[in-house]
């Protein structure tokens, strides 16, 4: 028997889910929408395709160039600076939508570079999480196509992947920081993570309607430790309701400070 996960895209903008609806309407061949509900109940496998086909997967190595320069040169120092002031060996980072892994891998890669040979002072942990098993079974395998890598500098490939059977795999060194699994950020308030030193939420919230965003942004700020640091995507912000729970220590950035 077909078991169906859960979705929920009441929430999701309006627009979004519309137009992806269509893609499966043609794609089944089923042309309107009461068709289509008859179609649901005779293809129960046909949910998690409407599924994967509503869920947003773009990503990309070090897809905001700007922001992951800010990550590292303010971020990264004050956390090391405060885990050895109080003598604190975990660092603990989130990427909550990780698509295709590209993003914590690229995380993983700049701690990596970032700490050098101090690096064995930390446990690190970086959890990824996606709404798409097929996603997050393809950024397990860490192996992305010649496409998949451009833009990324001479070193960091040199450094931190192997040639694999005409593409690229991220070496086990980097690929042992990170922990995927999965988990739907807009079904449930109670956070999966707790004392966070650092979560990234880009360009997610976009595709959610207002009330939806709020909620999701509250139970991330709830995951953060206290001086725990939120990075958002290029065009997302805070609500009202957060806006004095947290400093903006990029604007353009988009990165955040619990109080």
């Amino acid at each position: 028997m077909y078991i169906k996960e859960k979705y929920d895209f009441r929430d999701y903008r309006r627009g979004t889910v519309i137009r992806r609806l269509e893609n499966r309407l043609n794609a089944s061949g089923t042309g309107n929408y009461r068709n289509y509900l008859s179609f649901l109940d005779a293809h129960p496998e046909e949910y998690e395709k409407f599924a994967e086909c509503v869920t947003i997967k773009v990503s990309g190595f070090f897809r905001t160039p700007y922001t992951f320069q800010q990550v590292v040169q303010r971020v990264f120092p004050v956390l090391v600076l405060e885990k050895r002031k109080h003598q604190e060996r975990n660092l603990r980072v989130w990427c909550t939508s990780c698509a295709y892994g590209q993003e914590p891998y690229s995380v993983s890669m700049l701690l990596a570079e970032f700490l050098g040979t101090q690096r064995q002072d930390f446990n690190i942990f970086i959890y990824a999480t996606d709404i798409s098993r097929q996603a997050l079974s393809e950024a397990r395998s860490a192996i992305y196509s010649p496409r998949e890598i451009e833009g990324i500098s001479d070193t960091i490939l040199e450094k931190y992947f192997n040639r694999s059977n005409g593409g690229y795999e991220v070496i086990d060194d980097i690929k042992q920081m990170l922990h995927f699994s999965y988990f739907d950020l807009t079904t449930t308030s109670r956070p999966p993570f707790m004392n966070l030193d650092l979560i990234f939420c880009c360009n997610f919230l976009i595709y959610l309607q207002k009330y939806l965003q709020e909620k999701v942004l509250n139970m991330l700020y709830d995951s953060l430790r206290s001086s725990g640091y939120l990075v958002l995507g290029e065009v997302e912000t805070l609500p009202n309701s957060l806006r004095k729970k947290m400093m903006c220590l990029d604007e353009k950035a988009k990165i955040y400070v619990k109080n």
